[in-house]
């Protein structure tokens, strides 16, 4: 395993796995709960591109204090005890006052979803960037997310949505138990300082030709997948599925993306523009497969598409950032790549799929997906061409 050694590789993978099973819990099925206490799907496609906005601005606030401060650890963990105090009173208030939760959903987003950015540059650090170390513990982390998202399906269905406080507050304990017993190294430990010109903010990201055409990639490919994410529910029970679908559907996605994501290390011998192509190309199998659904296990298909999509982008554009971005400046890189594919592009996304679902159906959505991901597939397919031109 390298210069890490294996203490290091477990308390990480630990706290990973235990941390995704967390927003699997929480995150995962709150939606579905409130669909359940009246929300409806345009009220909540509009709460869900707040959530997006704020978790936009919020990568932009808490990945640069990481870098500023230059520590993850001592922002991770007041940051995720306020997402879990949050995450409980959403709960608490949905089926008191949802237009409360509705309210408080934006704030969950802004302290919750800039926590997997700060989380894997942490690792990477623990790691000393070695995307092989880092992929095997991500992929216990998507494990984790995997086997909750089964459970909780089961556990809704028996218990009720008592269940999601209960065991995020359990999982949160855990992951902050083990966030406390690590001693961060320093930045300096494990990155080689670079000049204090190269440490500039959004605008000097912005000039590194790689990392950004990663970024657009990922933002048109959030901008088809989000609804579909976010909405999963509604899709699913369009085709007359349940929650204990939506369980099993997040259950064989996300050990698809571990997957990938363990093989990571294997997968650098693709080079990454052709990583980019193959995970453009996967999302738009999933528009193709959601659009034609008859029935939910169509839907699973497409989810299995989009998860392997994942796999592949996420270590590869950690990949990227690791490889061209200068060190002071690779929190907030981690936390804008994520932002694009999840938060900016979300708010755009859910702003009008609530009212297309309502107004229209569920297929049309996806249709508008297939339209959206060509983009990517022709901006990868060109940049293939035009790479081995040049080589």
């Amino acid at each position: 395993m390298n210069y890490v050694d294996t203490k290091t590789f477990l308390t990480f993978s630990v706290m990973d796995c235990l941390f995704w099973a967390f927003f699997a819990a929480c995150a995962g099925f709150t939606t579905t709960y409130l669909l359940e206490c009246g929300m409806s799907s345009s009220v909540l496609s509009i709460m869900l591109a707040a959530y997006m906005g704020a978790s936009f601005f919020g990568a932009f606030f808490w990945g640069p204090l990481c870098d500023k401060k230059q520590t993850n650890r001592n922002i991770f963990i007041p940051e995720y005890i306020a997402a879990v105090a949050t995450g409980f009173l959403i709960w608490f208030f949905a089926s008191r006052n949802y237009w409360i939760s509705a309210c408080l959903y934006p704030i969950f987003g802004f302290l919750a979803v800039p926590l997997g950015s700060n989380l894997d540059s942490w690792m990477l650090r623990a790691f000393h960037k070695d995307a092989g170390t880092y992929g095997r513990a991500r992929s216990i982390g998507s494990i984790g997310y995997a086997v909750m998202a089964l459970g909780m399906g089961m556990l809704i269905g028996m218990f009720g949505y008592i269940t999601i406080p209960v065991c995020s507050i359990t999982l949160a304990a855990l992951v902050l138990a083990i966030a406390f017993s690590i001693k961060e190294e320093t930045f300096e430990s494990v990155v080689v300082k670079t000049d204090r010109k190269n440490s500039g903010g959004i605008k000097d990201l912005m000039k590194i030709g790689p990392f950004m055409f990663g970024v657009v990639v990922v933002f048109f490919t959030g901008l088809s997948i989000n609804p579909i994410n976010n909405l999963k529910t509604v899709f699913i029970q369009n085709v007359g599925g349940d929650v204990g679908m939506l369980g099993m559907d997040s259950f064989i996605g996300v050990c698809v993306q571990a997957l990938f994501i363990f093989i990571s290390g294997n997968l650098k011998r693709i080079p990454a523009n052709v990583r980019l192509f193959l995970m453009s190309c996967s999302v738009l199998i999933t528009m193709v497969l959601i659009t034609t659904a008859i029935n939910p296990w169509m839907i699973i298909a497409g989810t299995v598409f989009s998860n392997m999509s994942y796999g592949i982008m996420l270590p590869t554009q950690r990949e990227i950032v690791e490889t061209c971005v200068p060190d002071q400046m690779k929190t907030t890189a981690h936390s804008l790549s994520d932002t694009m594919y999840g938060g900016f592009s979300g708010i755009i996304a859910l702003t009008y799929s609530g009212y297309i679902i309502d107004a229209f159906g569920a297929r049309y959505v996806s249709m508008l997906g297939i339209c959206i991901m060509m983009i990517p597939c022709v901006l990868t397919l060109f940049k293939l061409f035009f790479s081995k031109k040049t080589v």
